[in-house]
């Protein structure tokens, strides 16, 4: 096979391959298609870093649906109170089927302790192909 004629070839494919990611979306970048477990640890990480920030508006933004209809976020705000956290990370994230757990490591002070520790759950579910948290009552 001539340089061209493989030179061809190649562009050939590589176009198809090109055309193909084009009309997927690139593939995995598509939320089926990537685990439920890596978009809710991003969703978490990302809630948490609004409450260290005390961006209580955005953290609101990621409470479900019906707890928004029966909590104001004038109300979340004085729930919430915030200004202690210091750090969170995800330690993991357990799903079946439109629900996930969520364990979280939370740094944080108090009154003259400056580093504590502690670990929380969190429930995540999903409603309507997105994923929200719900908080305990």
């Amino acid at each position: 096979m001539g340089y061209e004629l493989r030179r061809g070839v190649a562009a050939l494919v590589l176009s198809v391959g090109m055309m193909g990611c084009a009309g997927s979306g690139g593939g995995l970048t598509q939320p089926e298609q990537i685990k439920p477990q890596k978009i809710v640890a991003a969703l978490a990480a990302a809630r948490w870093e609004a409450l260290i920030k005390g961006d209580f508006t955005k953290a609101y933004s990621y409470l479900s649906p019906g707890t928004r209809d029966v909590m104001s976020l004038d109300l979340y705000k004085a729930k919430v109170r915030g200004g202690i956290w210091k750090k969170a990370n995800v330690d993991s994230v357990s799903c079946e089927n439109d629900q996930c757990k969520v364990l979280m490591a939370i740094e944080y002070s108090y009154r003259d302790i400056k580093s504590l520790e502690t670990r929380l759950d969190e429930n995540w579910l999903r409603q309507d192909g997105k994923w929200w948290f719900v908080p305990r009552r």
